[in-house]
Formats: C-alpha cells, structure tokens, sequence
C-alpha cells in the first residue's frame, strides 16, 4: 500500500493529454490523413511503444508507422490524468477526427481499417518495386507542380485585375 505522499509525487509525474499521428495515406503519399488518436497518462513512453522501442517486452511497431507519422499531442495539466476524464474526450476526438486505424474504438467511426487490413496493406507497401516507390514520388512531384500553378494562375488573375483597374 502506497503511503499518500508517495501516490500524490506519482499523481503529480503524469503527462497526461490526447495525441494524434497524422499519416500519409496508403498507397497515396502526397496526402495526409487522421492516421491514429488516442490517450494516455505519459504521453512520450506511449509514442515509443507504438514505435515499438519502449520498455515492454511484447509491443510492436504499429503496422501504420512506415507511413511517416507527425505527432500532434494535446498536453492536459497533470490533474486531469485520470481515465475517467481521458475516455470521454479520446472518444469524442475520435467522434470528431475519424482517424482511420483506431481498431479498438470502433463504434461511430465508418473509415476504420481493421488490424488484419493494416498488416496486409502493411505487407503491399513494403513489397513495392522501386520503380513503384519512384512512381509513387513522381505522381507526388506533380501534384505539388500543378498545385502550385493553379495558386499562380489564381494570383496572376487578381493581380491583373488590380492592375488593369488603375
């Protein structure tokens, strides 16, 4: 039995908050997607265990990794690191975002990929030729280019416009 300083000291070690992975899409990787969403008490130990690095001896990398995760992360004050206030807002985040490989959550969210799928889509990505991986790069180089022409069309049009107003 904890004495009540050494549980207020633990109470007050949490980093409790919600984060999300944004990651970029299957087979699409000019785009990004709400990838996973989720809670925990010590938010930077959970990154390393979906990472698969952290102290646990039988965590996994998440199938979903290879697809470049950014962290965004929602830092709560260390009294509100309880589970009955996390489950509620990582469930309303969920309601909200709709992130694609959230499998235990699966309830209201419609654009969930079972973790069988996630293995299998896992397993197409990996076993990509390089040609494909270069095809994949090009089709991304060209989205970027005709995005960026269209922003220069659409600029040069109101610029036109200011400057034959004069």
């Amino acid at each position: 039995m904890q004495t009540p300083a050494k549980w207020w000291r633990k109470c007050k070690r949490r980093k409790p908050g919600i984060y999300l992975a944004r990651t970029r899409k299957h087979l699409r990787p000019a785009r990004r997607e709400n990838g996973y969403l989720g809670r925990s008490v010590n938010m930077d130990l959970r990154q390393k265990c979906h990472e698969g690095t952290c102290r646990h001896v039988n965590h996994k990398p998440k199938p979903w990794l290879d697809l470049d995760p950014i962290w965004l992360r929602l830092r709560l004050p260390w009294w509100l690191g309880w589970k009955w206030v996390l489950a509620p807002l990582e469930l309303a985040a969920i309601l909200l975002l709709l992130p694609r490989y959230n499998d235990q959550l699966n309830h209201g969210n419609p654009r969930r990929v079972p973790i069988s799928q996630q293995y299998r889509q896992r397993a197409v990505r990996d076993g990509l030729a390089p040609l494909d991986r270069a095809h994949l790069a090009l089709a991304r180089l060209g989205r970027t280019v005709l995005q960026g022409l269209g922003v220069g069309l659409i600029l040069g049009g109101l610029i036109m416009t200011v400057w034959s107003h004069r």
